[in-house]
């Protein structure tokens, strides 16, 4: 690992962050298209036409909104994540394993940092609950398979 680990996990944090960023720009952006769509809705004769247009625009707006909320719950909690070393797999610690490297922090997915792959998930995830507490070298069991935790940061 080229950066110590705690400037390797301020630059995740920062990563993760534009990348909320961006993904609650882009929900704002669609619900206000769908805000213009539903104005623009007139009541014509086709009575049962226009309910079913409002009925989707209705069910696409809760499911952006419940988006849009998950998203800003993920901002705050990525506040509260550690940034210090951590000797064993916990909230905050960036974890080696056989499969790459995951950084336990909010459930983001993929991010890439100069040419490596990090995984963000959070500590209610079932590998990291497998994984829970165990040290560099420890094994836990994931979906019936032995995992190796090889470095913990």
């Amino acid at each position: 690992m080229n950066e110590t680990s705690s400037t390797l996990k301020i630059s995740l944090w920062t990563k993760a962050q534009e990348t909320l960023v961006t993904h609650i720009k882009e929900v704002q952006y669609q619900l206000l298209e769908l805000q213009e769509a539903s104005d623009g809705e007139d009541k014509n004769s086709a009575g049962d036409k226009y309910e079913v247009g409002r009925e989707i625009i209705n069910q696409s707006r809760e499911l952006l909104d419940k988006q849009l909320e998950s998203y800003r719950k993920m901002q705050h909690l990525l506040k509260t994540v550690s940034m210090s070393d951590a000797d064993k797999v916990q909230e905050g610690s960036l974890v080696k394993l056989p499969l790459g490297y995951i950084w336990v922090s909010v459930p983001l997915g993929k991010i890439e940092l100069e040419g490596v792959s990090y995984q963000l998930v959070s500590k209610d995830s079932p590998l990291i609950q497998a994984l829970w507490e165990l040290k560099a070298g420890e094994s836990g069991t994931f979906r019936d398979k032995k995992m190796k935790v090889e470095e913990v940061y």
